[in-house]
């Protein structure tokens, strides 16, 4: 299993289409208190476009909140959502639990060989990590 990240602080794994948020992220936005993600179901999204170290593409149509924050979701990879993890409107607090098993959204990735290069590997995305502290 393999997972890939980008620099919004999104994840997908490559062997189930399925994306969420890092660690880092849920850690940044501590507890979080509601998550909504009913409106990408059959979506078709594109791939986070960067400049830089910002996103210069927009958010998706996915919400996911806490008492600090309103926290932005991009998607890692285009394709068609095939499926929203819509257990996590009732227990968001799943994502604080394990950011890297409560999945928002499993998408089936369209252009995967194209935009694999626009991600970060796990070393790289730590090292990303620690260069923001």
């Amino acid at each position: 299993m393999t997972y890939w990240y980008t620099k919004t602080h999104q994840w997908y794994n490559d062997e189930n289409g399925e994306v969420g948020i890092t660690p880092f992220a849920a850690e940044q936005l501590g507890e979080i208190s509601f998550v909504d993600v009913d409106a990408l179901e059959g979506a078709e999204l594109s791939q986070v476009t960067m400049d830089g170290d910002e996103p210069s593409s927009d958010p998706i149509d996915a919400t996911v909140e806490s008492s600090k924050a309103v926290g932005d979701i991009y998607c890692p990879v285009s394709g068609t959502v095939k499926e929203v993890n819509s257990d996590l409107m009732d227990e968001p607090e799943k994502i604080n639990e394990g950011a890297l098993t409560a999945w928002l959204f499993k998408i089936d990735a369209s252009n995967w060989d194209a935009e694999k290069g626009n991600l970060l590997d796990e070393t790289s995305y730590k090292s990303y990590v620690e260069s923001l502290s």
